[in-house]
């Protein structure tokens, strides 16, 4: 691969991690903000709040979208997707008071699931290659 086709495979992993982290984050607050829930507090408190807040739903997406597109693990996006689904399923059926404002607190939490998760896949699929020559860790985009 040439010095510049692996820039350019960078370049749109960036992007894809950047997009999607992006869109992902917004979607969940406006799921949040559009639910009734609104920050209380006012000036540098609730900036850092909804900072911190943004900033998850966004490493969430990316690291995801990152592992996926770098290794092709299959696991990270899985995860964000079922943990979403689990705090959806805790909003529509009333299993949680708050379900979304503790997904966007506790996230950083959430966030270490998935790679702990990822190792396994990744170790498992490395073994698969070492010994069956397929199912190797390679880069998707």
């Amino acid at each position: 691969m040439s010095l510049h086709s692996e820039f350019a495979v960078r370049q749109t992993r960036l992007a894809v991690v950047i997009i999607g982290g992006t869109v992902y984050s917004i979607a969940v607050l406006w799921w949040l903000f559009s639910s009734g829930v609104s920050v209380s507090g006012r000036g540098l408190a609730a900036v850092a709040g909804m900072g911190y807040a943004w900033l998850g739903m966004f490493l969430t997406a990316a690291v995801s979208l990152y592992l996926f597109g770098r290794f092709s693990l299959v696991s990270p996006p899985l995860v964000t997707l079922w943990i979403l689904g689990n705090t959806v399923y805790q909003w529509l059926y009333g299993a949680h008071l708050h379900p979304l404002s503790s997904y966007l607190t506790v996230w950083p939490l959430l966030l270490g699931v998935t790679p702990a998760i990822t190792l396994g896949e990744a170790l498992f699929r490395t073994a698969l290659d070492r010994t069956l020559g397929r199912f190797g860790l390679r880069p998707v985009f």
